[in-house]
């Protein structure tokens, strides 16, 4: 399994691309 955050960062990718490119910016 993955880090516990990672269903955070699916679910951020499937709902708000726009905040997961910021996210992966900021080190995420």
């Amino acid at each position: 399994k993955r880090w516990p955050r990672q269903w955070k960062i699916d679910l951020i990718e499937k709902t708000n691309p726009e905040w997961f490119e910021l996210f992966r910016g900021t080190g995420w």
